[in-house]
């Protein structure tokens, strides 16, 4: 009798508090109103912003957000330091050919011509490495060829054959060249680059703040008609990762400053979805983008939109692995925080701590990068320091979680059947081994989800497709069947 009482006592809180947290839900941010503005505003560039944020203007202008894309040479000697210093002194001696075009998928067409470092026009990345880009018009040109035999991991480039390439409009932009080098001195990726779309094609809309996509599909599509004279113009608002890549966009705010009526403010976000999405609309790795078959960016995207509505995630491969995601789903390359923290949250369930977070409860969006903090991105002086908010004295033991790699056998080509994920803090599966050497660990066997193709046959292996857990209501509502566990077509 007493256990019924206190049980209906319990019950009888939880109800009274349940509804008084209801009660005291703060009001949807943003509003209806400020969600329009997000969607439909005009970009103009954070120098519009300084005036009024003189702080956290100057904390952002020192971050690594404005080094995601920088001007090359081309435009002035004032750029020559957007180079590495040691990488302009040993030019020369690089392979320094434009990537022209594609010949098959195992094959790129490379201009035979070196490209001067004086002539780079814009350059990508600054921190960990970068690459460099020359505009090219699409006309006919002298190349040699690049070949992988690894799915393009690495390349090799043979000098010997030469042949005219005839030319083509459509390959028209800022196209990457075959270097990929890093700040160490001597430092460079022995594999090369291999990327033959354009800058603007494939993934300015991260690199950069406030990119018309619609504006330039169609200059390339006047260009190619002939009704436009080239494709230099990249239709940026700022060529940095700027305020309003995280605020949105800023002309009414602009106009009309108060007290952010007319500009979203993320921390404010009360969707966890679209708070988590203002950074993962960058941190990401798309398989392919829903707006153009060449990109790997959520180009268009605004605040509060829809990711699926704008790319499909990179697939896992469940219990075989691929470059991208091992067999357990840990992301493995840069950009795949969000996939990570999804994942979590569907292991670890919607009410656990991490699954209302957003990057910047943790790292200092502003100033990211800044070399006055004694942490590069956190807001905390350490990571032991920032687990410590919430986790106290075990902080230094839950950060093993975020080292996808420590205990796992090495995977890399063909070999891409193990656990192994991302190195240091960079991974972001809040999930552990159970065995009693604390892993990083995502989905086990009996959880992998799949769903079956459409009039597919339920007993071959062939016609199950690996799918996201996060993914299978809209899988079941396109009429697929999707089922759980290690081989659903040996059931």
């Amino acid at each position: 009798m007493l256990k019924k009482l206190l049980w209906g006592v319990g019950l009888g809180a939880a109800l009274f508090c349940g509804g008084l947290a209801q009660a005291q839900a703060p009001a949807a941010y943003p509003s209806p109103e400020l969600t329009q503005i997000a969607k439909t505003g005009k970009y103009v560039g954070s120098k519009a912003c300084l005036e009024c944020h003189e702080d956290e203007h100057k904390s952002w202008a020192a971050s690594r957000h404005t080094l995601k894309a920088t001007k090359g040479p081309s435009f002035g000697k004032e750029f020559e330091k957007n180079i590495y210093a040691w990488v302009r002194r040993d030019w020369d001696k690089l392979d320094s050919y434009m990537i022209v075009d594609q010949k098959d998928g195992k094959t790129n067409y490379l201009a035979t011509r070196k490209v001067p470092w004086a002539e780079v026009d814009y350059v990508v990345g600054q921190t960990y490495k970068q690459r460099y880009t020359k505009y090219y018009d699409g006309g006919p040109i002298e190349v040699f060829e690049a070949t992988t035999a690894d799915g393009g991991i690495s390349w090799k480039l043979d000098k010997t054959k030469v042949s005219m390439y005839p030319g083509n409009k459509q390959r028209a932009g800022y196209k990457f060249l075959f270097l990929e080098m890093n700040p160490a001195e001597g430092k460079m990726n022995a594999n090369y680059y291999g990327e033959y779309r354009s800058w603007q094609e494939r993934c300015i809309a991260c690199h950069t703040t406030g990119f018309d996509h619609k504006g330039w599909d169609q200059a390339k599509a006047d260009f190619v008609a002939g009704k436009r004279a080239d494709l230099k113009d990249i239709f940026v608002a700022d060529l940095t990762v700027g305020c309003e890549s995280c605020h949105g966009p800023g002309e009414a705010h602009a106009n009309k400053p108060g007290k952010g009526a007319n500009i979203v403010n993320p921390a404010k976000m009360t969707d966890v979805a679209a708070r988590q999405m203002v950074c993962g609309q960058c941190h990401t790795r798309p398989q392919v983008s829903k707006h153009s078959p060449l990109a790997q960016d959520l180009r268009g995207y605004r605040l509060t939109d829809e990711y699926t509505d704008f790319a499909t995630y990179t697939r896992p491969a469940w219990g075989k692995g691929n470059r991208q995601v091992s067999v357990d789903g840990k992301g493995r390359r840069d950009h795949q925080q969000d996939m990570d923290i999804k994942l979590s949250t569907a292991i670890r369930g919607s009410h656990s701590a991490h699954a209302d977070m957003a990057c910047f409860d943790c790292h200092d969006a502003h100033g990211v990068g800044n070399k006055d903090k004694k942490s590069p991105t956190l807001k905390k002086a350490s990571a032991v320091e920032t687990c410590a908010t919430c986790h106290g004295v075990k902080a230094a033991q839950v950060l093993k979680v975020m080292d996808g790699r420590q205990g796992w056998a090495r995977a890399g080509y063909p070999n891409w059947a193990t656990e192994y994920g991302r190195q240091g803090n960079k991974q972001h599966i809040f999930n552990i081994t159970h065995d009693g050497t604390g892993r990083s660990w995502g989905l086990s066997p009996d959880q992998y989800p799949w769903a079956l193709k459409k009039d597919g046959d339920a007993a071959k292996e062939a016609d199950w497709e690996a799918i996201w857990p996060w993914e299978k209501a809209s899988f079941e509502k396109q009429g697929r069947t999707v089922a759980v566990g290690a081989s659903p077509w040996k059931k």
